[in-house]
């Protein structure tokens, strides 16, 4: 670290010989406590309930003022002869004296002996009140102006100080006051410098007392080690309306280009400028140190630079070495930090406290990071302020507006965060691994971070391990624009975020996460809105939160509408590893573009962690590639529960309109619904849920209703090695659209694997393609198991109003079938047709009221399987041939075939009416 109080504790000059007794300031008074700032300060309640809030210690005192007593002797000069013999004869005299000038002074060596004033530099060892009226002091490079020594008070009204220069290695280019009181007011200081190793203060220096400068200019002045234009070693100091320009510290370090505090003091700036002042290595304008109180009020700075190449080096307009430091209602424009690692284009926080309030930071820049502001540990707030269009560049280029390094505290409530840019991570704000972040009631809108890996990104603010709270703030049209950056709006980099009553609108990432990317660590999001973000195209995962690694996604009654992803999770995305949770939220209008059988998920996708979604609804979201899967929620390989929940008016390209479930288990319990959603035509099967591989469905207590499958599986699909499981479940109004005989099944499907319902009920069900079967189940060489159920009303224009079963095994057990239907074509099992080669057993139960176009208005056997029927109650059931059972016409060559209905055997080719 390039610190002033490391490198030159008190590089003084002058003894601290007759240093006033300490004591309170009149002038500039020392608050008491961090809500008891000076009266020009306007901390907001928020900042002064923090319990982190800089405590100043009332005990701590700086020099008092010396009393300025009316003048005693007039005298008039006009020359440096004339001056040097006023001042001398004033210093001899008891009381304050008056010099009035008349016309400019070149300040000629003298001819006098030893170091008084009448050689050198003009000491001042008894109170004087200087007047002119414009006039110059031209010191010609040949000293200092003016010297003062402890316990006395130069007031210096109406003059120019110019071109002073003493001794190489002594301070105070122009005045240098030791425990004394130096009163400037319409002063110009311009082009005075010190040089030399230790020497500070170009044009004051301040040694322990009083320096006031009010309605002055300070300009192209210079020292060596610091403050360009002042000094200020302990002591107080004060700045009223006043402007430094162009003043210059360095390169030995080079800190503070108009103003350096150093020690214990005190400096307060008020309705003053500062522009375009330099400093080598920190702080372009001014400076604090480690025990001083820095107060700014109402000031602006504008294109001042800080040279230092460290990380730790920067502050281009204030930098803040371990002390307190207040900025408030002031403007730092067009600052930089010009440094090979430079940091903090406006303002670096080193380790300090550090309030900026109801102030404006635009246009400032940092090599390294904060292009506004760099904290460096310590505690730092941004209060009610403005930070825009500010940047960090490419050394890596951290926080765009603000960047923490270390365990720091950072506080940033109210105001906006506009506009900035960081060439890594973080184009708003970034917060380090061992750093808490606090963003509460901010504007964060169209910031950009364009780093190109994975982990870069966080357009609005990223979190690079440590505690992120964002609460009651509003993030808009934030991007990542790197290649694969991620985190449009926040990216949590293995850290603890937490999102509270804020809405994440218009965030993009190429690669995912568009409102959040959550790299490992823990995201909390609650009480929250994100709409409208975009993830993709490299690949687009996660339209609004994407999880990557093995960490967790916690979501409590928020929001997710219109966010897109390019491949999958349109709204939300879980890794592999991870785990998510969805309570009491809303997922609405979200879309999925993959174009893979594997790819969609409009809602939800999950890669294999597990996700848990409880009293959520789920409605209108769609994946729409051209094999997308999962309208709602796709499950990849991931164990995935969703409960007490409304799925509604999802749909899907090929397959799940609700949910797709590849692998994996999936548990739908609890009063869940699944209603209207579709599974459109490649090949559209699944209208409400899908299971596609060798993975596990489980439904308990759920009401499936008017779901479309344009192939098969109005509600439920089941794969040829999956197993499913549907308890004490309604399926209502549920549509397969399939045309050929293998299609169907309105409510479920099942391609072969194994299915087992128990205590549901199947109501209006059916599957309307041209030889659609199966009105509510479809069983397709697999085996299925049903028990304590009932079909009623459902229908299909082939065969098996209430199941169609081929080549599969059917335990049917208590089920009762009531009114179910069969078409034309040919119109066969009213209540169930079983073709093929099925093994059916059918125990205990009512065929009642069905009927079929053609044959069996109740039961319909095939000729190449065996149906057993034992304990049946048929009654008005009608069909042209076999009113409640048909036994398929003989097959050419012949089959052997059995259909037993209550104990009695039905011949092949045979319809008649069983008696009971």
């Amino acid at each position: 670290m390039n610190s002033s109080r490391t490198r030159a504790v008190r590089l003084l000059t002058g003894s601290a010989a007759g240093a006033l007794a300490l004591g309170a300031l009149a002038l500039v008074p020392a608050p008491a406590t961090a809500a008891a700032v000076p009266d020009q300060t306007r901390l907001t309640t928020a900042t002064q309930a923090d319990p982190g809030a800089p405590a100043i210690d009332p005990a701590r005192t700086f020099a008092k003022p010396v009393a300025f007593k009316k003048a005693t002797k007039t005298t008039t000069v006009k020359n440096s002869k004339q001056l040097r013999k006023a001042v001398s004869k004033a210093n001899r005299r008891t009381g304050t004296d008056k010099i009035v000038l008349t016309s400019n002074v070149r300040l000629k060596q003298g001819g006098g002996k030893g170091n008084g004033p009448l050689k050198g530099d003009i000491d001042v060892t008894d109170d004087l009140l200087l007047l002119g009226a414009g006039n110059v002091i031209d010191a010609k490079r040949v000293d200092r102006i003016f010297d003062v020594t402890s316990g006395t008070r130069l007031d210096l009204r109406n003059v120019s100080l110019v071109r002073g220069a003493p001794a190489a290695g002594e301070s105070g280019g122009a005045v240098r006051g030791t425990g004394a009181t130096v009163i400037a007011r319409n002063v110009t200081a311009a082009n005075n410098k010190v040089t030399g190793d230790g020497a500070s203060g170009g044009a004051f220096f301040n040694d322990d007392g009083v320096l006031r400068v009010k309605n002055s200019t300070l300009a192209r002045n210079s020292a060596v080690r610091a403050g360009g234009a002042i000094e200020a070693n302990a002591g107080a100091t004060r700045l009223d309306n006043t402007v430094m320009t162009a003043n210059e510290a360095g390169a030995a370090p080079g800190n503070g280009g108009a103003i350096h505090l150093s020690g214990d003091g005190k400096v307060t700036v008020k309705k003053s400028g500062a522009s375009n002042n330099v400093a080598a290595a920190e702080g372009g304008a001014f400076w604090n140190s480690e025990g001083g109180i820095f107060l700014v009020y109402s000031s602006s700075f504008a294109g001042n630079s800080a040279g230092g190449a460290e990380a730790d080096n920067g502050g281009g307009a204030l930098y803040n070495d371990g002390g307190v430091m207040y900025v408030v209602t002031s403007d730092l424009t067009d600052n930089s930090a010009t440094g090979a690692a430079g940091s903090g284009g406006a303002i670096l926080n080193n380790l300090g406290d550090l309030t900026v309030e109801s102030s404006r930071m635009i246009g400032n820049a940092a090599n390294r990071a904060g292009g506004a502001v760099e904290a460096n540990g310590g505690t730092t707030r941004v209060v009610d302020s403005v930070m825009r269009a500010n940047a960090a560049g490419s050394a890596p280029g951290n926080g765009g507006a603000l960047h923490l390094s270390g365990a720091g505290d950072v506080l940033v409530s109210g105001g906006r965060v506009v506009d900035n840019t960081a060439a890594l991570e973080g184009g708003g704000l970034w917060n380090s691994l061992t750093g808490t972040m606090e963003v509460a009631q901010v504007k964060v809108v169209g910031n950009t971070a364009a780093g190109a890996a994975a982990d870069n990104g966080g357009g609005g603010l990223y979190n690079d391990g440590g505690e992120l709270l964002v609460r009651g703030s509003e993030l808009d049209s934030n991007t990542a624009t790197g290649t694969a950056g991620s985190g449009g709006g926040i990216l949590n980099n293995a850290g603890l975020l937490t999102v509270v009553n804020t809405t994440i609108n218009g965030g993009s990432a190429p690669r995912a996460g568009g409102a959040i990317e959550a790299n490992v660590g823990t995201t909390v999001i609650t009480r929250s809105s994100l709409e409208e973000n975009t993830a993709g195209p490299t690949p687009g995962n996660g339209g609004a939160v994407h999880l990557t690694g093995a960490g967790s996604v916690v979501v409590t009654a928020s929001s997710f509408g219109a966010n897109s992803a390019t491949a999958e999770g349109g709204a939300l995305w879980n890794s592999l590893t991870g785990t998510m949770s969805i309570e009491r939220s809303e997922i609405i209008a979200n879309t999925a573009s993959g174009a893979d059988s594997d790819q969609g998920g409009g809602g939800v996708y999950t890669d294999g962690g597990d996700l848990t979604i409880t009293d959520s609804v789920i409605r209108d979201n769609s994946a729409d590639g051209a094999a997308g899967s999962g309208g709602g929620v796709l499950n990849k390989q991931a164990t995935v529960t969703i409960s007490a929940s409304s799925l509604t008016g999802n749909n899907a390209v090929r397959a799940g309109g609700a949910i797709e479930a590849l692998e994996g288990s999936t548990t739908v319990d609890d009063g869940t619904v699944l209603s209207a959603n579709l599974a459109s035509a490649s090949p559209g099967n699944g209208g409400a849920l899908h299971l596609s591989g060798a993975g596990t469905v489980d439904v308990t207590d759920i009401r499936v209703v008017g779901n479309v499958a344009a192939l098969e599986g109005g509600g439920l699909w089941n794969s040829a090695v999956g197993t499913m499981t549907v308890t004490d479940s309604f399926f209502s109004g549920n549509e397969a659209q399939g045309v050929l005989a293998d299609n169907g099944g309105g409510a479920l499907y099942n391609d072969g694997g194994s299915l087992t319902v128990s205590g549901s009920t199947f109501e209006s069900n059916s599957a309307t393609g041209t030889a659609g079967s199966g009105g509510a189940v479809l069983n397709n060489q697999g085996t299925l198991v049903v028990s304590d159920s009932v079909f009623s009303g459902n229908d299909a224009l082939r065969a098996g109003g209430g199941i169609e079963t081929s080549a599969g095994s059917v335990t049917l057990t208590d089920v009762d079938f009531d009114a179910n239907t069969t078409g034309a074509a040919p119109g066969n099992g009213g209540a169930v047709h079983a073709g093929g080669a099925n093994t059916v057993v059918y125990t205990g139960g009512t065929v009642s009221g069905n009927d079929a176009a053609n044959e069996g208005g109740g039961l319909w056997c095939s000729n190449s399987g065996s149906f057993t029927a034992t304990g049946i109650a048929f009654s008005a059931n009608t069909a042209p041939d076999g009113a409640d059972v048909y036994h398929q016409d003989p097959a050419t060559p012949p089959t052997t075939s059995t259909c037993v209905v209550n104990g009695t055997m039905v011949p092949q080719g045979s319809g008649l009416p069983l008696a009971p």
